[in-house]
């Protein structure tokens, strides 16, 4: 694989991650917490949007796509 222009970044990313100290980890598991599900883990189910899961929900697998058998897996089946 090639290298792209975000790949160095996303190393230094990694690593920060790797490195990072446990309460820095703590206060933003925190942070998403309360910003994402303001509720708490057992945030509140809202009945409409079960419904509309139901509806629109994913469904099981549909027809599988045919294997790509090309070396570099950028055929017309892979793209």
């Amino acid at each position: 694989m090639g290298a792209n222009p975000g790949d160095e970044g996303i190393a230094m990313y990694v690593e920060s991650v790797s490195t990072r100290a446990r309460a820095d980890t703590d206060r933003l598991i925190s942070a998403m917490l309360r910003s994402c599900w303001p509720g708490g883990t057992s945030d509140r189910t809202e009945l409409g949007a079960l419904e509309w899961v139901r509806r629109w929900g994913p469904r099981g697998v549909g027809a599988m796509p045919p294997v790509c058998s090309c070396a570099d897996g950028r055929c017309l089946v892979c793209n």
